[in-house]
């Protein structure tokens, strides 16, 4: 494979060659497959040693095992650099140790999700018994009905809820689709590395402007100015991140640009919204005689939802049509052997040159994931400009008329 993970057409067939694998019986109930990502290796090939835990020795850019019985037919295949391909002579050796990581992976998801069970056990029981309320006032219980009827009646609800809901379809097609731009894209034998590195920072960064960013901006604007702030600076951000994925920017830095941009943006409208939405309860009640707290707020946690399936549903529509696997191991079996499939992957790969996912595919992946979110912002700013009208000094106004009549 050259710098950019692509195959170059030139494969070596080695007949013999010591594999030893290590593995949980329960993988072998059916065709047993590794690839770099699901196992820990160890590959002598010659006189070079890929070793997938020493980050100074030399790493495999891609690696697949089929094996469809435990004491079946095996097919094992290495993508290796240019450079250690060209120094390979006509007797080569192989030597590999391979060790399964789904047994621990499938033990820390059941440890990690016991402890977030019962931490939500414990923090809920803490707050159903630590905090009550005294109702002193009859208040009449809003069945289904009356709940849509209030969402209806109240227009700038109503626009609220579009704007959400293509806010964050537009940050989780994104999000979704992340993660096989670095694999696939920005690539590497450090993807996985480089793909924690942006999430821990952009996460940082959408947290530090929810809690700093915007009560600084809140001195200088009011929050309709900061909606339209973040609006372009996660369109910004977006340009940005397609120029520099355009231009193969190989390095995960200066992703972090536009990272910035983005996420910022999204952790201070996650702030904006929930204000706007607290500000449409009181226009709610100045015309429709009622307030709708909980139908109002519990419809934030609903579009949220719903944003992230639309985004869900988007992302894999995109991965289908461009053909992008979910892991390396996207060949399929052959007259019901693994093994065979991955042998003729190979021997086309070798034919042809080609990779699992096209120079088309990436191109594709990376417009779906910037482009896309851009037309859906702009689509939620022309909603949000067109119908929602409570500005500071009408929500003043608002609070004035309501100060009076309950009086």
């Amino acid at each position: 494979m050259d710098d950019t993970g692509a195959a170059t057409g030139n494969v070596e067939v080695i007949s013999s060659a010591s594999v030893t694998v290590t593995a949980d019986k329960g993988e072998f109930e059916e065709a047993l497959t590794f690839n770099g990502s699901n196992s820990k290796y160890q590959v002598e090939l010659g006189e070079t040693l890929f070793d997938s835990e020493d980050n100074e020795a030399p790493q495999l850019r891609s690696m697949d095992l089929a094996i469809d019985a435990p004491d079946g037919e095996s097919v094992l295949a290495l993508g290796v650099g240019s450079s250690e391909y060209a120094s390979l002579d006509k007797d080569v050796k192989l030597h590999a140790a391979f060790s399964s990581k789904k047994e621990v992976e499938r033990l820390g998801f059941k440890w990690f999700s016991l402890i977030i069970a019962i931490l939500f056990f414990v923090f809920i029981l803490i707050t159903c018994l630590v905090i009550k309320e005294k109702s002193t006032v009859d208040v009449h219980t809003a069945g289904v009905g009356d709940m849509f009827k209030a969402l209806i009646q109240n227009d700038q609800a109503m626009a609220m809820v579009f704007t959400i809901v293509l806010v964050n379809s537009a940050t989780y097609i994104t999000s979704n689709l992340l993660i096989y731009f670095f694999k696939y894209d920005l690539g590497g034998s450090n993807w996985q590395g480089d793909y924690t590195t942006f999430n821990t920072f952009v996460g940082a960064c959408q947290i530090l402007a929810m809690m700093a960013f915007f009560p600084f901006l809140r001195r200088f604007f009011n929050t309709m100015k900061i909606f339209y702030i973040c609006i372009y600076s996660a369109i910004a951000g977006y340009i940005i991140l397609l120029v520099m994925a355009l231009l193969g920017t190989a390095s995960v830095y200066p992703f972090l640009i536009p990272g910035f941009f983005i996420m910022s943006a999204v952790g201070m409208l996650n702030v904006i919204v929930t204000v706007f939405l607290a500000n449409t309860v009181d226009y709610g009640e100045l015309r429709n005689n009622r307030r709708d707290e909980s139908v109002i707020f519990s419809m934030q946690t609903f579009v949220v939802k719903l944003a992230s399936g639309i985004a869900a549903l988007v992302a894999s529509i995109c991965l289908s049509i461009f053909k992008i696997s979910e892991s390396a191991n996207s060949y399929e079996a052959v007259n019901g052997s693994m093994a065979e499939g991955l042998r003729s992957m190979v021997d086309k790969i070798g034919l042809e040159g080609k990779t699992l996912v096209t120079g088309s595919s990436v191109i594709g992946l990376r417009f779906v994931m910037t482009v896309l979110p851009v037309i859906v912002l702009i689509v939620a700013l022309m909603i949000f400009k067109a119908r929602y009208i409570l500005t500071d000094e009408k929500i003043e106004e608002i609070t004035a008329e309501l100060k009076k009549r309950n009086n």
